[in-house]
């Protein structure tokens, strides 16, 4: 179809991804008002093997036909690594703002418009909200590291997991707090492990070894795993005293 701009995308992603697009817009082109690729497919941390193709539908109106249309492509379209669709609504994106500003934030920054109109274009994103969610996850990612790290019992495959299988939800908190100081907000993790060193004077090596035990896919020894808790555990405290004391600046 003429309306689908996939030149952005790499080759590899293009192939997989268009004939999902159309077989959606075949049935439901008049129904779609916007159709996003975002998350890693559109950035250099891509990997054909591990990543997900994600992507944001924005439609009129919410008809459970179009779910039971988009369910019945998974089968075909699920082992290519396309990952169910998010499906909203305008109206959706303009009452949840402030209840899920970093994701919103992801997507406004992160994304390829590949379909109709760019509605994220002008959403408007409070730093208010921006500092109360990370604030949030920050102190629940804490809690949830220790506990992880206790109930692994020293198992240097489960703490693995833990450690790697908890990377990628870091990566909008740290854009979050790039946001909140006014920084550039890059899109590759390793520039934003980069700039939130900058912006929050903290060492991020950790998640620069966990970035590369993922992509190695092997299982370090147990006393190197008892180093990287007690370095994550350091590097999430720093940085969540640094946005408890982020004060928004009223006009």
């Amino acid at each position: 179809m003429d309306d689908l701009k996939l030149s952005n995308l790499s080759a590899q992603t293009q192939t997989v991804i268009e004939p999902f697009l159309k077989d959606i817009l075949a049935k439901y082109k008049q129904d779609i008002i916007s159709i996003y690729i975002i998350g890693s497919a559109v950035t250099k941390d891509f990997h054909p093997k591990y990543s997900d193709i994600n992507t944001v539908i924005v439609v009129k109106g919410i008809q459970i036909p179009f779910y039971d249309f988009i369910a019945s492509l998974g089968k075909r379209y699920g082992k290519k690594h396309i990952r169910a669709p998010i499906i909203i609504t305008r109206d959706y994106i303009n009452r949840s703002l402030e209840v899920f500003p970093l994701e919103f934030l992801e997507m406004k920054l992160i994304h390829q418009l590949v379909y109709g109109d760019d509605v994220l274009k002008d959403i408007k994103i409070e730093k208010a909200d921006i500092r109360l969610q990370c604030e949030r996850e920050l102190k629940g990612k804490l809690q949830h590291l220790c506990q992880g790290y206790i109930k692994a019992m020293g198992n240097k495959m489960t703490l693995t997991d833990l450690f790697v299988g908890s990377l990628s939800g870091y990566f909008p908190l740290f854009r979050g707090i790039l946001f909140l100081y006014n920084h550039e907000i890059p899109k590759e993790k390793g520039d934003v492990l980069h700039a939130i060193n900058e912006c929050c004077g903290v060492d991020m090596k950790v998640y620069r070894n966990l970035l590369d035990i993922r992509s190695r896919n092997f299982y370090p020894p147990i006393e190197a795993l008892k180093e990287t808790f007690k370095n994550l555990y350091r590097v999430l405290d720093t940085i969540t005293k640094k946005v408890d004391e982020f004060r928004i600046e009223h006009a």
